[in-house]
């Protein structure tokens, strides 16, 4: 897809708005930990096991829930993921700003002077259209530990984000609210 939008729009970055996957809870498999203590054997006797990745199964597989229907709301681009064209990123390091052949100037360019510029560009960089060209999955993994109180957290109004996926029809109209 990036080589298409280079050649017809001139964009050399796509973004993706981004929220955290949720691993399929019928994918998961039951674990113990006993270096976390919600994990442990113990704990296991009067409540739910902590669960974890099948092996067996992919991160895809595995993490293939969103719990925001796509098209993401736009206040999920602060968290957003960027896909770069290799001859435009002159300097990357995971987490941490780029530098684009975009950003970085001839100091000939800018009269001797540090100018703090914004560093988006629309006429090189877009956010990609989620329902006709592509979605980003990002696959962080849900610890064990994370998983267990999901009896409580795992049911509307909640007392914190639940972080295992349970699926629900695709006509479920989706509400940002809740």
């Amino acid at each position: 897809i990036l080589d298409k939008v280079d050649k017809e729009e001139g964009r050399s970055v796509l973004k993706f708005r981004s929220t955290r996957a949720r691993p399929l809870l019928h994918t998961l498999v039951p674990t113990y930990d006993e270096g976390a203590k919600e994990c442990t054997h113990e704990m296991a006797k009067n409540n739910k096991q902590c669960l974890t990745k099948n092996e067996s199964m992919t991160y895809l597989e595995t993490y293939n829930c969103e719990y925001i229907k796509s098209p993401k709301p736009d206040r999920f681009a602060r968290a957003m993921k960027q896909l770069y064209r290799p001859d435009f990123v002159l300097s990357h390091f995971v987490h941490y700003s780029t530098v684009t052949a975009d950003m970085a100037r001839e100091k000939q360019h800018t009269e001797g002077q540090f100018i703090r510029d914004r560093t988006t560009n629309p006429q090189v960089e877009r956010f990609v259209d989620e329902v006709n060209e592509g979605v980003l999955i990002h696959a962080k993994t849900t610890v064990p530990a994370e998983t267990f109180a999901r009896d409580k957290m795992c049911k509307l109004n909640g007392p914190a984000n639940c972080l295992v996926g349970i699926p629900c029809p695709d006509d479920v109209p989706f509400n940002d609210a809740l």
